[in-house]
């Protein structure tokens, strides 16, 4: 390959970045660098990589993606004119993301230790470098921050999903468990009638079905030992009579909390010779009562979670309303409940019953509440105590997370809230959660405090009340 040509002086003076230098200094940076061409999809640098040339970009198109959750985002282009690696010799850090040609691409490079003698004698040049800083530090920081906040709505939705599984599946049994019902009862009151049952009886039947179904005569449901025990001695009873299929027969009346004395009350409607028909209609009517309750339990649980969603987002709400702090929390507390369960964590509530609403961002406060509510889960892994306290505080509305986990060391505490700043091992967090939090509260125009030490640590949101 042809070595490519020697680069002026001229060519450099136009370069924005550039401007101002002395013509003895434009003169060492061409003598000090050199130019490159890079093909179109060639690597100019790796994210993570250490910075040790200042480039230049004089023609084509460079960008530079930042890796986020296992995918390449878009941070930046550049091209003719632009310049990246400043901040990162500059920093002494490493690039913050992966730069690679959209075009072929010429450059000028400039080794990093020149840079820093030319920026650090030249002011005006530094300064030049400033806004290039602060545009590159704020969309690294948006970035990491919308994911923050994706991987926040991500681990909601996932447990709102585990929640929800639940009462639906539960649902869901028991529908085909009421189907199966009433083809028993169709099924039952079929085979009494052709065994003979006259009018009376069949209506004697329907009767006691009927009271079945509205929980008269039910027995108390007892642990699963007794309830066995209960079942053996149903069985029992009707092999005596002689009725066909005596244990299924049993099995139907103790989950429909049927006692013994149904045995007699049956018989004496229908006949001895029609009480198995008998006994299964009305097992199968006080059964269908026994699944409606969980069918109820059910769809009210996934109601319950709905309506949790709805007051965690503030749906159909303005940006800023009364927000009643103690719904919030206790919505958030719904939506993180797989994260709780099957853990010793206990959940203290201390909220003052007074306490009045906030004007705020009701989904943002809860932003808030999940960051922290998952912060103390996290501090006191397996087994501890969450306190969430609520009070007064002069002017403004105090609300508490605490935890009795590990603390936070003293030395650390000071940054916790600082962007990027993170105690949880790599791949468990961007350290932007409380970042968040603190800026969320800041824009409602309350304040967020940390005190801790082991056992007892405690972070305290104050906003106004009006």
């Amino acid at each position: 390959m042809a070595t490519p040509p020697a680069i002026s002086v001229d060519r450099l003076r136009d370069v924005a970045v550039l401007e101002g230098l002395a013509e003895d200094d434009l003169v060492r940076i061409v003598a000090a660098g050199r130019e490159r061409r890079i093909a179109t999809g060639e690597f100019l640098f790796h994210q993570g990589e250490r910075a040790t040339q200042f480039h230049v970009v004089l023609e084509g198109q460079l960008e530079t993606t930042r890796e986020v959750a296992g995918e390449q985002v878009l941070l930046m282009s550049h091209g003719p004119g632009g310049f990246l690696g400043a901040m990162a010799l500059l920093t002494e850090t490493a690039y913050r993301g992966t730069t690679f040609a959209v075009a072929d691409t010429d450059l000028f490079e400039l080794d990093g230790e020149e840079l820093r003698r030319l920026a650090f004698a030249h002011p005006p040049m530094l300064r030049r470098f400033l806004p290039a800083f602060e545009t590159v530090s704020s969309a690294v920081k948006g970035i990491e921050r919308d994911r923050e906040k994706l991987l926040a709505v991500g681990r909601l939705a996932a447990g709102l999903a585990h929640e929800l599984n639940n009462p639906a599946a539960a649902a869901t049994r028991a529908v085909a468990t009421l189907r199966a019902f009433e083809r028993d009862r169709s099924a039952a009151v079929a085979e009494a009638a052709a065994e003979g049952a006259d009018a009376g009886q069949l209506a004697a039947l329907v009767a006691l079905g009927a009271e079945a179904a509205a929980g008269g005569g039910a027995a108390e449901r007892l642990d699963a030992l007794a309830e066995s025990d209960r079942e053996d001695a149903l069985a029992d009873a009707l092999d005596d009579r002689g009725v066909p299929g005596a244990g299924t027969v049993a099995g139907a009346m103790t989950e429909a909390r049927l006692g013994a004395e149904w045995i007699d009350r049956v018989e004496a409607g229908v006949g001895a010779e029609r009480l198995s028909p008998g006994l299964r209609f009305v097992a199968a009517c006080a059964g269908a009562r026994v699944v409606l309750g969980e069918l109820d339990d059910a769809t009210s649980r996934i109601a319950d979670l709905v309506g949790a969603v709805g007051d965690y987002s503030y749906l159909d709400q303005g940006p800023r309303q009364a927000v009643d702090i103690h719904d919030g929390l206790e919505s958030t507390l719904a939506l993180l409940a797989h994260k709780l369960r099957g853990r010793r964590i206990e959940v203290v509530r201390e909220f003052d019953p007074g306490l009045p609403p906030v004007e705020a961002s009701g989904s943002e406060l809860n932003q808030v509440w999940t960051n922290l509510i998952d912060n103390a889960a996290d501090a006191v892994a397996d087994a501890g105590r969450i306190t969430l306290r609520t009070g007064r505080q002069g002017p403004r509305v105090s609300i508490e997370v605490a935890d009795d986990g590990r603390g936070i060391p003293e030395d650390v505490q000071a940054r916790v809230f600082d962007a990027f700043f993170t105690t949880k091992p790599v791949g468990h967090g961007a350290g932007l959660g409380l970042d968040i939090a603190q800026r969320i509260v800041v824009r409602n125009h309350g304040e967020i405090r940390l005190r801790s030490q082991p056992g007892d640590t405690r972070f305290q949101v104050l906003l106004p009340t009006g």
